[in-house]
């Protein structure tokens, strides 16, 4: 007995360093991949925007670590931790409920996603794109993560640039149809609130009009074939008008805080005043882009902001509606008009231009008067 439990022993020392040796695939020291992660592995393997997702075997449970010096060649996957690259990793690298980290030395010559983490370079290089992906979507994708809120300097950089594209709108009005903003503007002067409410109107039927258009189109084949065409020149046309009005009512704005100067030219004050009116519509939205670091006061200004833009536009479309995008100017009442103070205008339409060829000029016929006896 004494020789049998020698052996016995010897036997489990001689087993023990080949149990030490051997990998453990047990579950108690491996994390185990669970049929959740199964399931979210596979909707990622699904997704296009991710097509170089491996199985789901093929993923670290727990997270990894490619140390410096080692090169991994082909996709390197983790899941429920991070991975951290500090060799070269001939391939893409994706985490899924975990970040990636690129330490220095660290190479990753294709694509670094994170599904629920962040990619970060802490002195490595990504030749591929980096994408870091705030959760998986509803429909089997992830989806992309929450755009970032503008800061204070980019909201004014692009309250500043929606100025410079008005600005060259305006000067091609000027150059081009200063003739028809004339005309918008003049109804504007005359006519504020009238304008006002049929540019609320003309907004309601906007879309009425559009169906209409579209239904009188898809009565013919050739017409079916041009509702797309109608449909871009329809909305080219309600948004000239659109700008038109406003600019007619940026001009209208604008010169009222300018004092009058008898001495300029009629071009240089229509260029003022509607620079001017720009720079008193887009500053509203200025003070809201320079507040964008007091969120309590957000939601106050932009409506402030929004009611008076909208109004605006409302009243500059009637105005265009009315003046037929100033085409139809209104004419100022002659003397005259009514049975009194005629002679001055009646005068002038007896007068004719200066003879040409030979062509005398007509004269206003007199009636003969009786000689006094």
């Amino acid at each position: 007995m004494r020789a049998f439990a020698m052996c016995l022993t010897a036997a489990a020392l001689a087993a023990a360093p080949l149990r030490a040796q051997s990998p453990d695939t047990g579950q108690g020291q491996k994390p185990h991949l669970t049929g959740e992660l199964r399931r979210d592995i596979g909707r990622i393997a699904q997704s296009a925007d991710l097509p170089h997702v491996p199985p789901a075997d093929s993923f670290a449970i727990g997270g990894r670590t490619i140390a410096a010096g080692t090169t991994v060649s082909g996709t390197v996957a983790v899941a429920d931790g991070p991975l951290e690259i500090g060799g070269r990793v001939d391939g893409d690298v994706v985490a899924l409920h975990g970040d990636v980290v690129v330490r220095a030395g660290g190479v990753v010559t294709g694509d670094a996603v994170a599904i629920g983490g962040h990619v970060t370079l802490d002195g490595g290089s990504v030749y591929g794109e980096m994408r870091s992906l705030s959760d998986l979507g509803p429909a089997g994708g992830p989806t992309p993560a929450a755009a970032a809120p503008l800061t204070t300097w980019g909201a004014m950089k692009l309250v500043l640039g929606w100025f410079l594209v008005l600005a060259i709108i305006a000067i091609g009005v000027l150059m081009f149809a200063e003739h028809n903003l004339n005309g918008v503007v003049a109804v504007l002067e005359r006519h504020l609130a009238r304008a006002f409410w049929v540019g609320l109107l003309a907004e309601l039927g906007l879309v009425p009009i559009l169906l209409l258009l579209v239904v009188a189109l898809a009565i013919t084949v050739i017409g079916v074939l041009l509702i797309p065409f109608a449909i871009v020149a329809y909305v080219i046309a309600v948004a000239g008008l659109l700008a038109l009005g406003f600019l007619a009512v940026a001009r209208f704005t604008g010169s009222g805080f300018l004092h009058p100067d008898p001495t300029a030219k009629p071009r240089s004050v229509t260029l003022r005043s509607l620079f001017t009116g720009l720079a008193a519509y887009l500053g509203v939205w200025f003070v809201v882009a320079a507040l964008t670091w007091v969120p309590a006061a957000q939601p106050v200004l932009r409506a402030i902001a929004l009611a008076v833009t909208w109004v605006a536009v409302t009243a500059g479309l009637g105005a265009t509606v009315l003046s037929r995008a100033g085409t139809q100017h209104e004419r100022a009442p002659t003397a005259g008009r009514g049975g009194g103070g005629g002679g001055a205008s009646e005068a002038l339409a007896w007068q004719t231009p200066t003879p040409v060829a030979g062509v005398a000029a007509a004269r206003r016929p007199v009636s003969p008067t009786r000689e006094a006896p």
